[in-house]
């Protein structure tokens, strides 16, 4: 018996089918056996990395220092608590297996979750591989017919093994060296702390955005051939911008107007026809976005709908692919796919399907292709009013290939001038192609801003009594991310890292990947790793935007360098092709990761406080550090107190500035707050030693102590 291992239930049923010689159910139990193969699935990882205590003892909790950093070669794995079972049933059937086809996906992720299950269980039998990227059964049954030799595939696999232990130690170090050292819960991790970093630079760049006043000129003039008037924008020479996006200067446009006011002048326009074909049917990425941007859906609440779209209805083909490309297979059965996916809506469109679109291209298909609509009958009055939108959507987006593009002509007249050039751009449209069926939604964002109303025919051409206007604008602050726009960021988070060595690695990293463009994560964990984000107090999300916490700022901040941006996943993945290469051993990342935190172990984080689980009340008037409240008193968060032999406590380390209760009476936190920012506070009800009761007025002198004045 042939024993194949696929990496999700739904695969193995299709290899079933395609392989066993029977007829099998959607939600047929595994395994499946026939024709000489037996056929049974993981559900993704089956084993997990221990966690370091169960490796030492000593590095559990209470979390110490002096037990950093931990490192783990060949960190061991075992099987995931609700996964035993599985791991015992798959255990059961390689002892009558003569030989293993492991068919994980194509990917590195995909060659690890079989091989490591095959290596904690000790078979050591016969392996094959079989490359299986999609569901159509003609194309299972070609690739089991270029099985090859599994031993020549695990270097991939090992890479990703590689940077799975280089995952957890840099978790488990820089999370406990932060968290000891701040007094406060604080985690670290490879994607989540870049993508913490973006929302934080984009929040400091709306904070901080400054107005500034610039200047724009329009030239307005009537044009006989045209039927009236036509108005041209001026866009100014790289001579006046300098280094500019804006020209900000008044003076060059008053001489400009001065200059063309009342005069006749010649321009020529240009009519060039162009097409917008359809977008591309859905990858995770993209309708995570489209989702957030039309409905304000959470990333994790529609992936959550997505699955449930294919494990309550079987309506949709594989959720989390992170492509946006079809198998020419796919084409044959659109007919068949859409008609009932029509049928599910309620809906009847005039679709074409001799058009053959972008989206069918066996080359741009990787380890998954595009998201679309399963032949299932899934009426959506069965579904949910939110599950109903997602599979609209992504049928919608199927159905579009089936249409023809919108047709438009663009009209551009343009005149220069010495200072640049004045333009003026029209659009007609021909032919409204897909958009005529679905408006509206449907439709991305026009590529020609600032179009004129006035269609100006080919040719040379008169503007005649020009009348020129100097406008003013204020520039804007960048826009808050909401989940979609983050996602969108994290899967091209090379734009904005500066280095251009780190730029590049990004980019390769993600080499004939459509829709990856140098990014973090993986369009499967990107919405987990900012629903974590949240839930950890880092992330908050308030009418659809996303911004981060105080807390999250000021840990952020407080963060190393080295281990805070992108260029972790960059340095890791140029390790990890050696790993895969042969060239370097699985352990080689998770040194990289120790050589780095040794680099600023003894550095990071000292004096700091981000205040966690005390409540920053201000800066402190000495050192400017916060200050921190601590039972009745307020402390300058660079203190270090240590407990004497005899019981008594002292400091250590610190500028040693501090608030006590006076005479008695604890002041508030606002009260604290308040001295600090410069104010004299009311304090009443204080207690003399004799035990009279008082008022009086409190402020901070400039060294730090309280100067008190009586009521």
């Amino acid at each position: 018996m042939k024993l194949v291992i696929a990496e999700k239930p739904m695969l193995a049923r299709d290899i079933a089918r395609a392989i066993c010689g029977r007829s099998v159910a959607e939600n047929a139990p595994l395994p499946v056996s026939g024709n000489g193969y037996t056929v049974i699935a993981c559900a993704g990882h089956l084993l997990q990395l221990v966690e370091p205590e169960k490796v030492n003892p000593a590095w559990g909790k209470p979390w110490s220092l002096d037990a950093l950093p931990i490192e783990v070669p060949d960190w061991p794995k075992e099987p995931a608590p609700d996964k035993r079972e599985l791991v015992d049933r798959i255990a059961g059937l390689l002892e009558k297996a003569d030989s293993v086809i492991a068919a994980g996906d194509p990917d590195d992720e995909g060659q690890l979750i079989v091989d490591e299950l095959l290596d904690y269980l000790g078979y050591a039998g016969r392996v094959e591989r079989v490359y299986v990227n999609d569901n159509i059964e003609k194309n299972i049954v070609r690739a089991f017919g270029r099985l090859v030799p599994n031993d020549g595939c695990r270097g991939v696999g090992r890479a990703a093994y590689a940077r799975q232990m280089a995952d957890m130690c840099f978790g488990v170090n820089e999370t406990r060296l932060a968290t000891l050292r701040l007094h406060a819960l604080c985690t670290v991790g490879r994607v989540q702390t870049p993508t913490l970093g973006l929302v934080v630079a984009r929040d400091d760049a709306i904070e901080h955005h400054a107005k500034r006043k610039y200047f724009v000129l329009s030239a307005k003039g009537d044009c006989t051939d045209a039927g009236g008037a036509v108005t041209f924008c001026f866009k100014p020479g790289r001579e006046l911008l300098g280094d500019e996006k804006h020209l900000f200067a008044r003076e060059p446009l008053d001489r400009l107007k001065e200059r063309l006011d009342g005069k006749d002048l010649p321009f020529e326009t240009t009519v060039t026809r162009k097409q917008a074909c359809p977008p591309l049917p859905y990858n995770l990425t993209v309708l995570l976005a489209d989702m957030s941007k039309r409905y304000g859906f959470a990333a994790a609440k529609t992936q959550q709908i997505t699955q449930d779209l294919r494990d309550k209805y079987k309506a949709i083909t594989y959720n989390r692919s992170d492509s946006q490309y079809l198998k020419e297979e796919h084409y044959q059965d659109a007919p068949v796919v859409l008609a009932q996916a029509m049928r599910n809506l309620g809906t009847d469109w005039a679709l074409d399907f001799g058009i053959r679109s972008k989206a069918f291209n066996d080359a741009n298909v990787t380890a998954h292709h595009a998201i679309i609509p399963q032949e299932a009958d899934a009426p959506v009055s069965r579904m949910t009013g939110d599950e109903s939108k997602v599979y609209r959507a992504i049928v919608e987006r199927y159905a579009m290939q089936f249409l023809p593009p919108m047709v438009y002509d663009l009209s551009t007249s343009t005149f220069p001038v010495e200072e640049g050039v004045f333009s003026a751009t029209a659009r007609r449209v021909v032919s409204a192609g897909f958009r005529e069926t679905f408006g509206g939604e449907a439709q991305e964002e026009d590529e020609d801003a600032d179009l004129a109303d006035l269609w100006v025919p080919e040719g040379s051409h008169h503007l005649c009594g020009v009348r020129c206007t100097v406008g003013t604008k204020e520039t804007t602050p960048p826009k808050p991310y909401t989940e979609g726009t983050l996602i969108t960021d994290m899967a091209a988070i090379s734009k904005y890292v500066t280095d251009p060595e780190v730029k590049a690695i990004l980019k390769k990293k993600d080499d004939g990947k459509k829709g990856e463009h140098g990014g973090i994560g993986t369009t499967a964990t990107r919405a987990s790793i900012i629903e974590n984000l949240k839930k950890r107090g880092y992330l908050a999300e308030q009418k659809g935007k996303v911004h981060a916490t105080d807390k999250a700022k000021a840990f952020y901040r407080l963060l190393p360098p080295e281990i805070r941006g992108a260029d972790v996943t960059a340095r890791w993945w140029l390790i990890q092709q050696s790993v895969a290469e042969g060239s370097d051993d699985v352990n080689a990342v998770q040194r990289s990761v120790i050589q780095v935190f040794r680099s600023h172990m003894d550095s990071a984080y000292v004096g700091e406080s981000i205040g966690g689980n005390r409540n920053a009340v201000g800066r402190c008037p000495v050192c400017g550090k916060e200050v921190v409240q601590c039972g009745r008193a307020y402390s300058c968060s660079s203190n270090r107190n240590e407990k004497q032999e005899d019981g008594t406590w002292k400091r250590v380390a610190g500028c040693g500035f501090k608030i006590l209760p006076f005479c008695g009476k604890p002041l508030t936190p606002k009260q604290a707050g308040g001295l600090m920012a410069g104010k004299s506070v009311s304090l009443k009800g204080c207690r003399s030693k004799t035990g009279k009761t008082f008022d009086c007025r409190l402020r901070l002198k400039k060294d730090g102590t309280l100067a008190v004045t009586f009521d």
